[in-house]
């Protein structure tokens, strides 16, 4: 299928590893040209490598509202567009809520809550100018559980947030072309959760999900590929989960 993304300009957060430059490569397969953001750049670099000239790695870190602001005016000057926003950056918090600090607190919020804000919102000029966009924020099923198996209850509150601001944002910019969606995927073994993982645990965690496995970033990028593409142009506000029915047990 033809998804008529070719040329098409993309900002992938996170985009140095896990489900980000899976999702980057992905959209480099169908033709558009890709900016791989990532607080550590010389993992954007490394993720770009394969990519192709249409591909740029960039530093930045989301929860730093001016420099978002800089990163994506930097973009606009040489695109003059951004077609595409994926909000992958965050970072995950475990332990009881108890031993949580009020640091703990507000980096999460910083990076997983409001680096989706920021970021959002320093792209959504250039998309009411064009009347058009996609914003696809990565959210979790943690949302909906207050937690998850790893995540505690700070990580599941951002990620519950980030469905809210889905919501609003798209209520707000629907009557401009403008689709806003979220993805809540299933435990995934990336660089975020795999230092977590052993046989034991795994193996169980595998026989809770009904599909029998942990979700794959390919999994994640299809959807996100999706939600890209003008086949969903009808789709927004929504939080499609990707779990392998692991939320109907």
């Amino acid at each position: 299928m033809d998804f008529k993304l070719k040329g098409k300009v993309a900002l992938v957060t996170g985009a140095g590893s896990g489900f980000g430059s899976a999702v980057a490569a992905t959209l480099a397969e169908e033709g558009c040209v890709l900016y791989l953001a990532d607080i550590n750049l010389a993992a954007a670099e490394q993720a770009k490598r394969s990519l192709g000239e249409n591909a740029h790695a960039l530093a930045m870190d989301v929860g730093n509202a001016a420099e978002v602001r800089n990163r994506i005016d930097w973009i606009a000057k040489r695109q003059g567009r951004i077609d595409i926003l994926v909000n992958n950056a965050g970072i995950l918090k475990v332990g009881s809520i108890i031993d949580s600090s009020n640091e703990d607190w507000e980096e999460v919020c910083r990076v997983n809550l409001s680096g989706v804000f920021y970021c959002s919102k320093a792209v959504l000029p250039l998309m009411l100018k064009q009347r058009s966009g996609k914003i696809i924020n990565m959210a979790s099923i943690s949302a909906f559980k207050g937690g998850g198996v790893f995540g505690n209850a700070l990580y599941g509150t951002t990620k519950a947030g980030v469905i809210a601001l889905t919501k609003g944002f798209a209520r707000e910019f629907g009557p401009f072309g403008i689709n806003v969606n979220s993805i809540a995927p299933g435990l995934a073994d990336t660089g975020m959760t795999n230092r977590f993982f052993n046989d034991e645990n795994r193996r169980q965690i595998s026989q809770a999900i009904p599909m029998g496995r942990l979700a794959t970033t390919g999994d994640i990028a299809k959807l996100v590929l999706f939600l890209a593409s003008e086949v969903s142009a009808y789709i927004t506000g929504e939080t499609i989960t990707i779990d392998g029915g692991y939320l109907t047990n």
